[in-house]
C-alpha cells in the first residue's frame, strides 16, 4: 500500500510540474484560453473559430489593424459615404486602430444563456431556444460575463466587426432584407439565430434581430476627440447612457446600418441582446 501511495504521489508531483512547466511555457493567460476555447476549423474567410467550452458559444478571432469608422453623406466619393448618415452622431469619418480580438458569431442565444447558470429568462420570445436572448440590461450583461470570463466589444470593435471588411451602409451582399431582421421583415419579433447570410468575417444578425450592448459609455461627440483613433479606443465618459449597435426587429431599414448609432440607460428592452467578446490567444 505505501509503495502504491509513493507512486501516486510521484504521479501527481509529475502533473503538477507538467502543469507549471506549460504555464511558463505558454504563459498564464493562454493556458486559460486553452481550458475555456476549444479551437475549430477557419471560416470560409479564412479567420480562426473557437468554442466556448462551458456554453458553446462559437467565437471568431478578427485581425485586427486599421479600419475607417462612421459615416458621412457630404461627398459621393469620400470614404464611407452614407446618403442616410447622421452628421450629429457619425462624423467624422476617422482611422481607427484595432488589436486582434475574439467576437461571438452569433447574437448570445437561451440557450447560451442557460448553459452559464443564469438564474432567470427576461426574453419577451422564447419559441425557441436558438433565438437571441433579450431583455437583458447592462447589469444582466455583467453578471453573464462575470460567470463566463467574457467583456462587451467596444463600440469601435463592434463596427469593424460589423462591416466585415466593407465601407457599404450595410456589409455581405449590400442588402438588408438578406443580412438581418428589421420592420420590414421580421414579423415583428425575433428569429432563430444565424438564418440570414453572414458578412466578411463571417458574423451573423449584425444589421437586425437584437440591438447590441457594447462597452462604452455614450459620448455623441467622441469621433472629434484625439483618443478616438485608438489604439483601442473606448469612450470611458458620458453622461452615463451606454452604447449600443446594430438593427433589431422593429427598426427602420435606415436605422440598421453599419454606422449607426444608440444609446440608452441601463435598462431592459425588447429590443436589447448581447454579443461577447474575448481576448484573441
Amino acid at each position: 500500500m505505501k509503495t502504491k501511495g509513493r507512486r501516486v504521489a510521484m504521479v501527481m508531483t509529475v502533473l503538477g510540474i507538467a502543469t507549471i512547466a506549460a504555464a511558463v511555457y505558454l504563459g498564464w493567460p493562454h493556458l486559460v484560453f486553452w481550458c475555456r476555447f476549444e479551437p475549430l476549423c477557419v471560416n470560409q474567410f479564412g479567420l480562426r473559430e473557437y468554442r466556448h467550452r462551458q456554453t458553446g458559444i462559437v467565437f471568431v478571432r478578427l485581425p485586427g489593424g486599421t479600419f475607417w469608422m462612421g459615416a458621412q453623406k457630404t461627398d459621393p466619393k469620400g470614404q464611407n459615404y452614407d446618403p442616410e448618415a447622421n452628421e450629429g452622431k457619425e462624423v467624422p469619418v476617422h482611422e481607427v486602430t484595432l488589436s486582434p480580438f475574439m467576437i461571438a458569431k452569433y447574437e448570445l442565444t437561451q440557450a447560451q444563456w442557460k448553459k452559464a447558470a443564469m438564474r432567470s429568462n427576461p426574453s419577451d420570445f422564447m419559441a425557441s431556444d436558438d433565438q437571441p436572448m433579450e431583455v437583458v440590461s447592462w447589469d444582466d450583461v455583467l453578471g453573464f460575463n462575470a460567470e463566463t470570463g467574457f467583456r462587451l466589444p467596444t463600440e469601435a470593435e463592434w463596427e469593424y466587426a460589423c462591416r466585415g471588411g466593407a465601407a457599404t451602409p450595410i456589409a455581405g451582399t449590400g442588402k438588408l432584407d438578406e443580412m438581418g431582421w428589421h420592420r420590414g421583415n421580421s414579423g415583428g419579433f425575433t428569429h432563430p439565430v444565424g438564418k440570414m447570410a453572414a458578412n466578411g468575417f463571417g458574423l451573423y444578425d449584425m444589421h437586425g434581430n437584437l440591438q447590441e450592448w457594447c462597452e462604452d459609455v455614450y459620448d455623441e461627440g467622441f469621433y472629434r476627440k484625439p483618443e478616438a483613433v485608438g489604439p483601442d479606443p473606448v469612450a470611458r465618459s458620458g453622461a452615463g447612457e451606454r452604447v449600443i449597435r446594430g438593427g433589431y426587429w422593429g427598426l427602420d431599414a435606415r436605422d440598421c446600418r453599419s454606422s449607426s448609432r444608440w444609446f440608452v440607460r441601463q435598462l431592459r428592452g425588447g429590443n436589447l441582446g448581447c454579443r461577447p467578446a474575448y481576448p484573441a490567444p
